[in-house]
């Protein structure tokens, strides 16, 4: 096309300039002439005046070389070029001594036995079912450690996880895609019994990614869903093994108050009244750690105080002597005293079997029947 263009210029600047030379030919004919008479109106131009005709120029052959100019040429053959293998530009930042500068890291690796084990059973707990119940105030209520809670958010909205009273968060949550989430903490109430709030919110529909909240009694993972318009205001949780051990931490107080009752009836190891005591027991034998300090009674029971360092060693067993010989008999251990029920002239405490058996004789100077005769002899005087 351009070609053709610059033709046409070409032949009409050599048009223009025949004209031109033509011109100033007749220009300088005239100037020779003395006196021109004017034309008269019967007179008719001559050839000479007349305008040229095209035959005149040479435009017949410019044309055929336009023309021949024209014809289309052959196409080229297309040659066939294979498609290029996309190939990872490897990183562009500082790379280690030690590593190939023709190293592209794998984006995938093969799972053996034991891996594929392992994801199979962290899926089974994934996909669990953790029915949500319905709580108090609209909550959604995940029963803790049964499965992978879901809490379901939406734009423009906020989802709240409410954990348990008086929990503590140790450190930030963690959450697998933070650049379209956003995570704030918050709490509600104060002092000992605040409840830690996490405030979630996706900048998009669609999303979806796992977090984990750190608290200094359990570690809560979850799983964040965003949809267009349904989303949950409130996630809650319930906790089986807390209410377990509020059930045993019950049951021990109930058994605390108990005991603590029992001791309260047997609070008074000593008797009231000092002249009823009976202190005269004679004590040998055994060791220091065995050996009581101190034997009395109160005409009803007998006390027996050991020492302290009974308390780190193994306690002696109270056998009674009796008509028939040796005999056990009720008593109790309160801190430092064996409380027995009953009165006795001679008892032992033992420590071991056989011949590596220790044994600590106690004696009460006098016996039960001779005090009795004792005070009616002299009520009789």
């Amino acid at each position: 096309m351009t070609k053709r263009i610059l033709a046409i210029i070409a032949i009409l600047s050599s048009t223009t300039g025949i004209m031109s030379a033509e011109q100033d030919q007749s220009q300088s004919q005239g100037s020779v002439k003395v006196q021109v008479s004017p034309p008269s109106k019967d007179s008719k131009p001559s050839a000479k005046d007349a305008v040229p005709s095209p035959d005149k120029y040479q435009f017949t052959e410019a044309l055929k070389k336009l023309h021949s100019q024209d014809v289309p040429k052959p196409p080229r053959a297309q040659s066939t070029v294979p498609p290029l293998t996309v190939v990872p530009t490897p990183s562009t930042g500082p790379r280690s001594k030690d590593v190939p500068r023709d190293y592209v890291p794998k984006k995938d690796v093969a799972l053996g036995l034991t891996g594929q084990e392992a994801v199979g059973v962290s899926r089974q707990w994934q996909n669990a079912g953790n029915i949500p119940a319905p709580g108090k105030d609209g909550r959604v209520v995940y029963v803790y450690g049964a499965g992978m809670p879901v809490v379901v958010c939406s734009p423009l909205h906020i989802c709240v996880v409410e954990l348990q009273p008086g929990e503590k968060l140790v450190g930030e949550p963690q959450i697998g895609d933070s650049v379209r989430w956003e995570i704030s903490p918050a709490s509600a109430g104060s002092g000992e019994t605040a409840m830690p709030l996490i405030v979630i919110k996706p900048t998009a529909a669609g999303l979806d990614t796992t977090m984990m909240i750190p608290t200094d009694r359990r570690a809560y993972y979850l799983r964040l869903q965003s949809k267009p318009d349904d989303y949950l205001a409130r996630v809650a949780f319930s906790y089986p093994q807390d209410q377990d051990q509020q059930w045993r931490r019950f049951q021990q107080q109930q058994n605390a108050a108990r005991q603590s009752k029992d001791e309260r009836k047997d609070t008074k190891v000593l008797p009231d009244a000092v002249a009823s005591i009976y202190w005269d027991y004679d004590i040998k034998g055994g060791d220091p750690t065995m050996r009581p300090t101190r034997v009395l009674d109160d005409g009803v029971k007998t006390y027996i105080q050991m020492p302290i360092a009974t308390q780190r060693t193994e306690a002696p067993v109270l056998v009674v002597q009796g008509p028939d010989g040796g005999e056990m008999v009720n008593y109790r251990v309160k801190g430092d005293v064996y409380v027995v029920d009953r009165l006795f002239n001679h008892a032992a405490l033992i420590v071991g079997a056989g011949k590596h058996a220790k044994k600590v004789e106690i004696t009460r100077r006098t016996q039960i029947g001779e005090e009795r005769n004792s005070e009616q002899k002299g009520g009789g005087l």
